[in-house]
Protein backbone atom coordinates (compact mmCIF):
# COMPACT_ATOMS: atom_id res chain seq x y z
CA UNK A 1 0.00 0.00 0.00
CA UNK A 2 1.72 3.46 -0.55
CA UNK A 3 2.08 6.39 1.24
CA UNK A 4 -0.42 8.81 0.54
CA UNK A 5 1.86 11.96 -0.34
CA UNK A 6 1.18 15.53 0.81
CA UNK A 7 0.06 17.66 -1.96
CA UNK A 8 -0.14 21.86 -1.90
CA UNK A 9 -3.11 22.39 -3.44
CA UNK A 10 -4.82 25.98 -3.92
CA UNK A 11 -7.01 24.73 -2.09
CA UNK A 12 -5.39 23.90 1.06
CA UNK A 13 -3.58 27.40 1.02
CA UNK A 14 -6.95 29.23 1.10
CA UNK A 15 -8.24 27.15 3.71
CA UNK A 16 -5.07 28.05 6.11
CA UNK A 17 -4.39 31.15 4.69
CA UNK A 18 -4.75 33.03 8.38
CA UNK A 19 -1.74 30.84 9.38
CA UNK A 20 0.11 31.50 6.25
CA UNK A 21 -0.20 35.39 6.64
CA UNK A 22 0.55 35.15 10.52
CA UNK A 23 3.22 32.64 9.35
CA UNK A 24 5.08 35.46 7.05
CA UNK A 25 4.77 38.21 10.19
CA UNK A 26 6.96 35.82 11.87
CA UNK A 27 9.45 35.54 9.12
CA UNK A 28 9.35 39.23 8.65
CA UNK A 29 9.94 40.07 12.43
CA UNK A 30 13.23 37.84 12.09
CA UNK A 31 14.37 40.80 10.51
CA UNK A 32 13.21 43.85 12.75
CA UNK A 33 14.75 44.54 15.49
CA UNK A 34 13.28 43.84 19.18
CA UNK A 35 10.31 42.20 17.17
CA UNK A 36 10.82 38.82 19.38
CA UNK A 37 11.42 41.22 22.78
CA UNK A 38 8.75 40.18 25.08
CA UNK A 39 7.97 43.56 25.67
CA UNK A 40 6.85 44.99 21.80
CA UNK A 41 4.53 41.46 22.02
CA UNK A 42 2.78 42.10 25.03
CA UNK A 43 2.31 45.44 23.77
CA UNK A 44 0.89 44.31 20.25
CA UNK A 45 -1.31 41.75 21.39
CA UNK A 46 -2.36 43.54 24.41
CA UNK A 47 -3.49 46.79 22.49
CA UNK A 48 -4.73 44.67 19.64
CA UNK A 49 -7.24 42.73 21.88
CA UNK A 50 -10.12 45.26 21.77
CA UNK A 51 -10.52 44.03 17.96
CA UNK A 52 -10.58 40.32 19.28
CA UNK A 53 -13.90 40.97 20.84
CA UNK A 54 -15.18 42.59 17.48
CA UNK A 55 -13.94 40.15 15.39
CA UNK A 56 -15.17 37.41 17.54
CA UNK A 57 -19.01 39.25 17.16
CA UNK A 58 -18.78 40.08 13.48
CA UNK A 59 -17.48 36.76 12.97
CA UNK A 60 -20.49 34.83 14.70
CA UNK A 61 -22.62 37.50 12.73
CA UNK A 62 -21.56 36.52 9.24
CA UNK A 63 -21.74 32.82 10.21
CA UNK A 64 -25.22 33.39 10.51
CA UNK A 65 -25.56 35.67 7.30
CA UNK A 66 -25.62 38.65 8.40
CA UNK A 67 -23.41 42.22 9.18
CA UNK A 68 -23.14 43.66 13.08
CA UNK A 69 -21.56 47.17 12.08
CA UNK A 70 -22.49 48.39 15.52
CA UNK A 71 -19.59 46.29 16.91
CA UNK A 72 -16.90 49.62 17.54
CA UNK A 73 -19.88 51.92 18.98
CA UNK A 74 -21.08 48.95 20.81
CA UNK A 75 -17.27 48.23 22.55
CA UNK A 76 -17.30 51.93 23.21
CA UNK A 77 -19.91 52.17 25.02
CA UNK A 78 -19.18 49.27 27.22
CA UNK A 79 -15.69 51.60 27.80
CA UNK A 80 -17.80 54.26 28.93
CA UNK A 81 -20.37 52.88 30.99
CA UNK A 82 -18.37 50.74 33.03
CA UNK A 83 -15.08 53.34 33.81
CA UNK A 84 -18.65 56.31 34.74
CA UNK A 85 -19.99 53.36 36.72
CA UNK A 86 -16.93 52.72 38.82
CA UNK A 87 -15.20 56.18 38.69
CA UNK A 88 -18.96 58.46 38.74
CA UNK A 89 -21.05 56.07 40.75
CA UNK A 90 -18.86 54.43 43.08
CA UNK A 91 -19.84 50.45 41.56
CA UNK A 92 -17.40 47.60 41.96
CA UNK A 93 -15.19 46.85 38.61
CA UNK A 94 -17.20 43.64 38.77
CA UNK A 95 -21.01 45.08 38.62
CA UNK A 96 -20.11 47.95 36.15
CA UNK A 97 -18.98 45.61 33.73
CA UNK A 98 -21.92 43.22 34.04
CA UNK A 99 -23.91 46.56 33.60
CA UNK A 100 -22.21 46.92 30.42
CA UNK A 101 -22.73 43.46 28.76
CA UNK A 102 -26.28 43.36 29.84
CA UNK A 103 -26.58 46.49 27.99
CA UNK A 104 -24.78 44.79 25.05
CA UNK A 105 -27.09 42.25 25.34
CA UNK A 106 -30.26 44.33 25.41
CA UNK A 107 -28.76 46.47 22.04
CA UNK A 108 -27.77 42.88 20.26
CA UNK A 109 -31.87 41.79 20.88
CA UNK A 110 -33.13 44.58 19.90
CA UNK A 111 -30.45 44.32 16.49
CA UNK A 112 -31.88 40.31 16.23
CA UNK A 113 -35.78 41.42 16.81
CA UNK A 114 -35.34 44.42 14.01
CA UNK A 115 -33.99 42.12 11.38
CA UNK A 116 -36.19 39.16 12.11
CA UNK A 117 -39.43 41.08 12.76
CA UNK A 118 -39.19 44.13 11.35
CA UNK A 119 -37.27 42.66 8.17
CA UNK A 120 -35.18 45.08 7.97
CA UNK A 121 -31.81 43.83 6.50
CA UNK A 122 -29.29 43.75 8.87
CA UNK A 123 -26.98 46.11 7.28
CA UNK A 124 -29.81 48.87 7.47
CA UNK A 125 -30.79 47.77 11.11
CA UNK A 126 -27.17 48.17 12.61
CA UNK A 127 -26.29 51.22 10.63
CA UNK A 128 -29.23 53.17 12.21
CA UNK A 129 -28.25 51.72 15.67
CA UNK A 130 -24.82 53.26 15.23
CA UNK A 131 -26.44 56.74 15.42
CA UNK A 132 -28.34 55.54 18.46
CA UNK A 133 -25.14 54.45 20.15
CA UNK A 134 -23.07 57.31 19.48
CA UNK A 135 -26.36 59.83 20.54
CA UNK A 136 -26.26 57.89 24.11
CA UNK A 137 -22.70 57.93 24.60
CA UNK A 138 -22.51 61.86 24.25
CA UNK A 139 -25.55 62.34 26.62
CA UNK A 140 -24.00 60.01 29.29
CA UNK A 141 -20.44 61.30 28.97
CA UNK A 142 -21.39 64.96 27.49
CA UNK A 143 -18.71 64.27 24.94
CA UNK A 144 -16.24 64.18 27.96
CA UNK A 145 -13.28 61.60 27.96
CA UNK A 146 -13.75 59.07 31.62
CA UNK A 147 -10.62 57.90 32.95
CA UNK A 148 -10.26 55.04 35.69
CA UNK A 149 -10.08 56.97 38.45
CA UNK A 150 -7.60 56.07 41.50
CA UNK A 151 -8.13 52.59 41.53
CA UNK A 152 -5.47 50.84 39.19
CA UNK A 153 -5.04 47.28 40.86
CA UNK A 154 -7.64 45.86 37.60
CA UNK A 155 -5.99 47.61 35.17
CA UNK A 156 -2.63 46.54 36.24
CA UNK A 157 -3.80 43.00 36.69
CA UNK A 158 -4.86 43.07 32.85
CA UNK A 159 -1.82 44.79 31.89
CA UNK A 160 0.35 42.06 33.37
CA UNK A 161 1.59 38.55 32.41
CA UNK A 162 0.01 36.24 34.88
CA UNK A 163 1.82 33.10 33.20
CA UNK A 164 5.56 33.36 33.57
CA UNK A 165 7.74 33.23 30.67
CA UNK A 166 4.49 33.83 28.34
CA UNK A 167 4.56 37.69 26.84
CA UNK A 168 0.73 37.86 26.75
CA UNK A 169 -1.46 39.90 28.96
CA UNK A 170 -4.30 39.05 31.65
CA UNK A 171 -6.15 40.87 28.53
CA UNK A 172 -5.45 39.05 25.71
CA UNK A 173 -5.41 35.69 27.60
CA UNK A 174 -9.07 36.62 28.45
CA UNK A 175 -10.21 36.94 25.15
CA UNK A 176 -8.61 33.74 24.17
CA UNK A 177 -10.21 32.51 26.37
CA UNK A 178 -13.69 33.37 24.83
CA UNK A 179 -12.55 32.81 21.31
CA UNK A 180 -12.10 28.88 22.88
CA UNK A 181 -15.39 28.70 24.33
CA UNK A 182 -16.76 30.30 21.30
CA UNK A 183 -15.25 27.84 19.27
CA UNK A 184 -16.48 24.95 21.09
CA UNK A 185 -19.83 26.15 21.34
CA UNK A 186 -20.19 26.43 17.72
CA UNK A 187 -18.13 23.19 16.94
CA UNK A 188 -19.56 20.99 19.43
CA UNK A 189 -23.29 22.11 20.48
CA UNK A 190 -26.84 21.92 18.33
CA UNK A 191 -27.10 26.02 18.30
CA UNK A 192 -23.33 26.05 16.92
CA UNK A 193 -24.63 24.09 14.04
CA UNK A 194 -27.89 25.78 13.57
CA UNK A 195 -26.10 29.00 13.13
CA UNK A 196 -23.87 27.54 10.31
CA UNK A 197 -27.40 26.26 8.83
CA UNK A 198 -29.27 29.33 8.71
CA UNK A 199 -26.32 31.37 7.22
CA UNK A 200 -25.52 28.73 4.81
CA UNK A 201 -29.61 28.19 3.91
CA UNK A 202 -32.47 29.35 5.57
CA UNK A 203 -35.01 27.76 3.63
CA UNK A 204 -32.89 24.12 4.60
CA UNK A 205 -32.50 25.48 8.07
CA UNK A 206 -36.28 25.89 8.20
CA UNK A 207 -37.35 22.17 6.61
CA UNK A 208 -34.87 21.25 9.31
CA UNK A 209 -37.28 22.62 11.80
CA UNK A 210 -34.62 25.12 13.07
CA UNK A 211 -36.32 28.35 14.95
CA UNK A 212 -34.17 30.30 12.53
CA UNK A 213 -35.91 33.54 13.92
CA UNK A 214 -34.41 32.82 17.81
CA UNK A 215 -31.21 31.80 16.40
CA UNK A 216 -30.62 35.05 14.51
CA UNK A 217 -31.51 36.81 17.84
CA UNK A 218 -28.77 34.99 19.65
CA UNK A 219 -26.33 35.81 17.25
CA UNK A 220 -27.07 39.45 17.27
CA UNK A 221 -26.63 39.25 21.18
CA UNK A 222 -23.40 37.41 21.36
CA UNK A 223 -21.94 39.60 18.72
CA UNK A 224 -23.24 42.94 21.08
CA UNK A 225 -22.82 41.56 24.23
CA UNK A 226 -18.86 40.26 23.53
CA UNK A 227 -18.05 43.60 22.27
CA UNK A 228 -19.51 45.67 25.26
CA UNK A 229 -17.92 42.98 27.37
CA UNK A 230 -14.25 43.46 25.47
CA UNK A 231 -14.88 47.34 25.46
CA UNK A 232 -15.47 47.25 28.92
CA UNK A 233 -11.87 45.67 29.61
CA UNK A 234 -10.28 47.84 27.38
CA UNK A 235 -11.33 50.79 28.98
CA UNK A 236 -9.82 49.45 32.57
CA UNK A 237 -6.87 48.10 30.07
CA UNK A 238 -6.37 51.18 28.60
CA UNK A 239 -7.15 53.88 32.00
CA UNK A 240 -9.11 55.82 29.66
CA UNK A 241 -12.25 55.98 27.22
CA UNK A 242 -13.67 58.67 24.84
CA UNK A 243 -16.44 58.65 21.84
CA UNK A 244 -14.01 58.74 19.01
CA UNK A 245 -11.89 55.42 20.97
CA UNK A 246 -10.68 54.22 18.64
CA UNK A 247 -11.11 56.09 15.08
CA UNK A 248 -7.67 57.14 14.76
CA UNK A 249 -5.90 55.01 11.98
CA UNK A 250 -7.51 52.23 10.66
CA UNK A 251 -10.94 51.97 12.01
CA UNK A 252 -11.69 49.18 14.40
CA UNK A 253 -14.38 47.67 12.68
CA UNK A 254 -12.44 47.93 8.98
CA UNK A 255 -9.79 45.70 11.07
CA UNK A 256 -12.51 42.98 12.29
CA UNK A 257 -13.89 42.69 8.88
CA UNK A 258 -11.04 42.07 7.12
CA UNK A 259 -9.56 39.69 9.84
CA UNK A 260 -12.95 37.96 9.43
CA UNK A 261 -12.41 37.38 5.39
CA UNK A 262 -8.75 36.72 5.98
CA UNK A 263 -10.14 33.91 8.41
CA UNK A 264 -12.39 32.88 5.39
CA UNK A 265 -15.40 33.54 7.09
CA UNK A 266 -18.03 33.36 4.03
CA UNK A 267 -19.88 37.11 3.26
CA UNK A 268 -22.93 34.93 2.21
CA UNK A 269 -22.63 33.10 5.61
CA UNK A 270 -22.73 29.31 6.80
CA UNK A 271 -19.26 29.44 6.57
CA UNK A 272 -16.22 30.50 9.09
CA UNK A 273 -14.29 30.21 12.43
CA UNK A 274 -13.70 32.48 15.13
CA UNK A 275 -10.51 30.78 15.89
CA UNK A 276 -9.06 31.53 12.48
CA UNK A 277 -10.25 35.44 12.66
CA UNK A 278 -8.33 35.30 16.06
CA UNK A 279 -5.24 34.35 14.13
CA UNK A 280 -5.64 36.78 11.83
CA UNK A 281 -6.24 39.94 14.21
CA UNK A 282 -2.88 38.42 15.80
CA UNK A 283 -1.43 38.91 12.60
CA UNK A 284 -2.65 42.42 11.83
CA UNK A 285 -1.72 43.45 15.44
CA UNK A 286 2.05 41.97 15.03
CA UNK A 287 2.08 43.60 10.87
CA UNK A 288 1.19 47.15 12.80
CA UNK A 289 4.04 46.81 15.41
CA UNK A 290 6.05 46.36 12.29
CA UNK A 291 5.22 48.86 9.82
CA UNK A 292 4.85 51.76 12.10
CA UNK A 293 3.40 54.38 9.55
CA UNK A 294 -0.54 53.84 9.10
CA UNK A 295 -0.20 54.45 5.28
CA UNK A 296 1.77 51.03 5.44
CA UNK A 297 -0.60 49.18 7.50
CA UNK A 298 -3.22 50.29 5.49
CA UNK A 299 -1.27 49.29 2.23
CA UNK A 300 -0.40 45.52 3.52
CA UNK A 301 -3.74 44.88 4.99
CA UNK A 302 -5.65 46.64 2.01
CA UNK A 303 -3.77 43.80 -0.52
CA UNK A 304 -4.04 40.69 1.57
CA UNK A 305 -7.92 41.65 1.72
CA UNK A 306 -7.77 42.10 -2.19
CA UNK A 307 -6.64 38.81 -2.77
CA UNK A 308 -9.04 36.91 -0.41
CA UNK A 309 -11.44 38.59 -2.20
CA UNK A 310 -10.51 37.59 -5.70
CA UNK A 311 -9.75 34.76 -4.77
CA UNK A 312 -13.44 34.20 -3.30
CA UNK A 313 -14.84 35.54 -6.39
CA UNK A 314 -13.06 33.38 -9.01
CA UNK A 315 -13.68 30.04 -6.71
CA UNK A 316 -17.36 31.32 -6.25
CA UNK A 317 -17.61 31.81 -10.20
CA UNK A 318 -15.98 28.43 -10.59
CA UNK A 319 -17.97 26.87 -8.14
CA UNK A 320 -21.65 27.89 -9.69
CA UNK A 321 -20.66 27.32 -13.29
CA UNK A 322 -20.61 23.57 -12.03
CA UNK A 323 -23.78 23.65 -9.69
CA UNK A 324 -25.27 26.74 -10.23
CA UNK A 325 -28.43 28.25 -11.33
CA UNK A 326 -28.35 25.67 -14.44
CA UNK A 327 -27.05 22.73 -12.85
CA UNK A 328 -26.10 21.17 -16.47
CA UNK A 329 -24.10 24.02 -17.58
CA UNK A 330 -20.78 22.09 -16.56
CA UNK A 331 -21.54 19.25 -18.52
CA UNK A 332 -22.92 21.60 -21.44
CA UNK A 333 -19.40 23.27 -21.64
CA UNK A 334 -17.94 19.99 -21.80
CA UNK A 335 -19.95 18.38 -24.31
CA UNK A 336 -19.45 22.20 -26.74
CA UNK A 337 -15.11 21.35 -26.15
CA UNK A 338 -15.25 17.54 -26.82
CA UNK A 339 -14.38 16.74 -23.23
CA UNK A 340 -17.65 14.35 -22.35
Amino acid sequence: MKDKKFKLSANLINEYRSFIFLALILIIGLFVERFYSAYNISAATGNGTLVIWLGLGFTVCMIAGHMDLTIMYMSTLGALLTLGLHAQQGLPWGVAILIATLVGVLVGLINGLLVTQLKLPAFIATLGMQFVLKGTMYIYTGGEELSIGRDYDFSDFLNSNPIPFIPFSAYFLIATVAIIIVMIIFNYTRFGRNIYMIGGNLETAWLAGIKSNFVTVMAFVISAASCALGGALNGIYSGTAGITMGEKGISPLMIAFTATIIGGTATTGGKGSVVYTWVSLIAIALLKSIFKKTEMQVLVIAAILIICIVYETLAMYNRNKTVGTRPNLHNEYLKEHGKN
